[in-house]
């Protein structure tokens, strides 16, 4: 017998989902799933089976698969606790090992250790104007970080995985894990999401090994962009889908649909491009092959960033978003889009609003009355990782608050979910000291379980890890991502030079020699060379030697994975946790990596350079065409794709996305809200030569 008080939480909770459209509801008839169960019986009734996640020898409606949706989301409701129901508001992070082996509880020396440093609960003021928690944050959060203590203590069902492993390993530790979770009281399963991990060579969120299908760009889809090509764009959501379901991941924090207006921010090579409409066009394309007309078993959900459009950042700082040129409309296209192909996941950015100047996250106004009641979205908002550790922006607020009014003011403005914390403690007493109410957690609660029930996470959440070590870098999906590779690269200059002739002598840097020998004879003396090949990056050097392979075995690229950061002194320190402190940002190429260039030019050799732009736009040099016979703008693609192009092995195809301005004087002239208003590009939108022009 349900209880009086979970009877009337059901009723509200049914209330609660006729308010926003079940857009995860099917068809009346379903066919029977296939049922993964590691320790839950099945029960069979009218020759159909259903899992038994509660253990009480009846079909409950949460486990009946052929009820809606949201019929089965209010029951799982009103049989859950608070504690349940608030783990599902935390979105923390557990990366898998090398070895695969699920790390249950620590050891009776490391729990006495942790016990000395500590516990999560931290009351002080934080943010920019205030103090951190002492060994709080994420390395709190990695100590914290076991299969017992997230799963079974805290109910937490939302777990970023950004861990690498070989496939099988990898595959074996989700089923582990989501054995723990089908073993716990109501059985209810884990989502596990993943930052972008597809790029030729890892990066960014993910590092180490590369052992999924290889595609240009590391965590963005700019490169594949330059193709403005929907159909391969399609085949990149499949082979997402195809390989992260295979190994136990179910969603993408991504794609992000930023609209690169603002040349100086340094997440636009994240982006599609600087044209919101085919940013909205390739969005389109990649969620139809990741999430289909049906997500379900097969295939993932998007969890699109960064809301609302981190594009128009101030100065490019990435602080303060700004619309000086009244276009704020212009950055929700993709968003409407997005809204439009069913995205249920949305993912605020750190930035201060032009509105309240809270940050995105903080205010009720961009995060409910513009995305949910304006706009229609669905599903949940979460923040982004560390959001609640940073505080709100807010002047009057700067170090005036601590974790539990950053998490009150978070959930009450109608974000869901917490990325990277850890403490449900706080919004346990939140509740219980009515600065946020059961409704709005089961508001919250509600809008997150629909994706663990849109997934089909409910009747089979486990894998097969040696069906999945045929699917993952296939041969098929291999070859796809090398084509992308080839057409995501732009031929920005060709002064006759290009193609090369086979059998020249070269000399290059930056590109692996053993590779650069398979299509021509290697000089170590540019002055002997017949064609002098540069691959360089836009941004200041970080000792890079080339990309190798890239194949499984091979690694990071050298100096550019798990590269130090340089160290700042106090004054460097002080400024950058202050929102308010004035901020120049540099996008110009590198003098110290041009007057490399230009030395090799004066051998009289022709020099052609490709350029791989890791983080902003960047401003060319203003000689480039007179130092150098060819130019090429590529997006992390491998050495043997780059060579492929240079020597005529595949025309070049690609087109820019975005502008590259002609200096830094243009790019201040600039309205950070508009697209293509720099004064005189050196290269404009859809710039792009190819053997036949």
């Amino acid at each position: 017998m349900k209880t009086l008080r979970s009877t009337l939480l059901l009723f509200a909770a049914t209330l609660l989902f006729g308010l926003f459209t079940d857009c995860s509801d099917r068809k009346a008839i379903k066919p029977q799933p296939v049922l993964g169960t590691r320790s839950v019986n099945i029960i069979e009734k009218k020759g159909l089976q259903f899992k038994d996640l509660n253990k009480n020898g009846e079909l409950d409606p949460y486990e009946d698969w052929r009820l809606p949706d949201s019929s089965r989301i209010a029951d799982l409701l009103g049989q859950m606790t608070l504690e349940e129901k608030v783990g599902l508001l935390f979105h923390p992070n557990i990366a898998v090992p090398a070895d695969g082996v699920v790390k249950y509880d620590f050891t009776e020396e490391e729990k006495a250790a942790m016990a000395n440093a500590g516990n999560e609960t931290y009351a002080g003021p934080i943010g920019p104007g205030g103090q951190g928690p002492a060994g709080g944050g994420i390395g709190q959060m990695r100590r914290t970080a076991t299969a017992k203590s997230f799963i079974e203590e805290k109910h937490f069902r939302n777990i970023l995985n950004n861990g690498v492993a070989p496939v099988r390993e990898f595959a074996s530790w989700s089923n582990k894990m989501q054995e723990i979770a089908e073993a716990t009281r109501l059985g209810i399963p884990i989502m596990f999401s993943t930052d972008p991990r597809h790029g030729a060579t890892l990066g960014a969120h993910v590092s180490g090994t590369q052992y999924f299908s290889q595609w240009p760009s590391k965590e963005g889809q700019v490169g594949i962009s330059s193709a403005h090509d929907t159909v391969i764009m399609k085949k990149f959501g499949e082979v997402v889908a195809e390989e992260y379901r295979a190994v136990g991941l179910h969603m993408i924090l991504g794609p992000q649909i930023d609209v690169m207006t603002e040349p100086r921010w340094s997440r636009n090579m994240g982006c599609f491009s600087e044209d919101a409409d085919l940013t909205a066009e390739m969005l389109a394309a990649f969620m139809d092959g990741a999430q289909g007309k049906d997500v379900g078993p097969e295939k993932i959900l998007v969890h699109l960033k960064h809301w609302p459009g981190a594009g128009p950042h101030k100065n490019g700082t990435g602080q303060w978003l700004t619309y000086p040129g009244n276009n704020f409309d212009y950055h929700l296209i993709p968003w409407k889009k997005g809204i439009e192909k069913g995205a249920l996941a949305a993912m605020g950015y750190y930035s201060g609003t032009f509105y309240d100047s809270l940050n995105v996250n903080y205010s009720y106004h961009v995060s409910t009355e513009i995305l949910y009641n304006q706009l229609g979205f669905k599903g949940a908002i979460c923040t982004d990782w560390g959001v609640v550790g940073r505080g709100p922006l807010k002047p009057s607020l700067q170090g005036k608050t601590t974790l539990k009014d950053n998490m009150e003011m978070i959930i009450n403005a109608g974000v869901d979910q917490m990325g990277s914390e850890t403490n449900n403690q706080l919004v346990l007493e939140l509740v219980n000291e009515g600065r946020v109410s059961e409704e709005r957690i089961n508001q919250a609660a509600g809008r997150i379980l629909q994706w663990h029930f849109i997934l089909g996470l409910f009747e089979n959440p486990y894998v097969d890890p040696e069906a999945a070590t045929k699917i993952v870098q296939s041969e098929k999906n291999q070859k796809l991502g090398y084509e992308a590779q080839l057409k995501s690269i732009v031929l920005l200059v060709n002064e006759g030079v290009l193609p090369a002739a086979e059998n020249i002598k070269i000399y290059v840097e930056g590109i692996d020699k053993e590779i650069a020998a398979g299509y021509a004879t290697v000089v170590d003396d540019p002055v002997k060379a017949d064609l002098i090949l540069v691959r360089t990056t836009t941004e200041e050097e970080r000792s890079f030697q080339g990309f190798g392979g890239g194949m499984p075995g091979a690694g990071p690229r050298p100096g550019q994975a798990n590269a130090p950061r340089p160290q700042m002194n106090a004054a460097q320190a002080a400024t950058a946790m202050n929102p308010f402190a004035p901020r120049e940002v540099n996008i110009d190429f590198p003098a110290k990596k041009w007057a490399n260039i230009k030395t090799l030019a004066r051998t009289g050799k022709p020099v052609v350079v490709a350029f791989n732009p890791t983080g902003s736009s960047c401003v060319l040099p203003a000689d480039l065409r007179n130092v150098a016979k060819g130019a090429i703008m590529i997006f992390d693609a491998l050495d043997n794709a780059l060579l492929d192009i240079v020597f005529g092995k595949f025309k070049p195809v690609g087109k820019l996305t975005f502008e590259i301005p002609s200096s830094m004087d243009a790019v201040k002239k600039q309205l950070e809200d508009l697209p293509f208003d720099s004064e005189n590009p050196a290269f404009k939108f859809g710039d792009g030569l190819s053997y036949s022009d």
